[in-house]
């Protein structure tokens, strides 16, 4: 089967080379809990990429869905799930953060959904698996 119809879980558990880091050249937006892990990291890669990255403020009482906010949703199937929206660069510089919460790409198909969503909204996401609809149930913001 080809790796194009594989679940993104697939691969998880593999371990990439360290030159997997690939930050496209030029500025990106991280949020406040990225540029405090990047920050803790000991690696020159990572320190040339903070150099470029705009830092922006933590957005503490959201009330949409944007870049650091965490997005609580409740899907057909009444299971709720967590994402915590980042920019794809950031993705890239350091991975998931935290075991509880998806750390979604404003770029993948869900990140796009959530973006800009408040509590009690209602958006559609086109996945391989076909189109499901998530109700926000939450909005949680960085801390300060």
């Amino acid at each position: 089967m080809s790796k194009a119809f594989t679940k993104e879980d697939d691969a998880a558990g593999v371990s990439l080379p360290s030159s997997s880091l690939a930050i496209p050249p030029g500025p990106f937006r991280l949020t406040a809990t990225g540029a405090r892990a990047a920050a803790e990291r000991a690696d020159p890669r990572v320190d040339e990429a903070l150099a470029r990255a705009e830092t922006l403020e933590p957005v503490v009482r959201p009330e949409r869905a944007a870049l650091g906010v965490t997005v609580r949703v409740r899907n057909e199937q009444d299971e709720e799930k967590a994402y915590r929206l980042v920019s794809p660069e950031e993705l890239v510089l350091l991975g998931t953060s935290r075991p509880d919460v998806a750390t979604t790409s404003i770029a993948s198909p869900i990140g796009r959904a959530l973006l800009g969503a408040s509590v009690g909204d209602v958006r559609e996401v086109v996945l391989p698996r076909g189109k499901e609809e998530l109700e926000i149930v939450a909005l949680e913001g960085e801390a300060a």
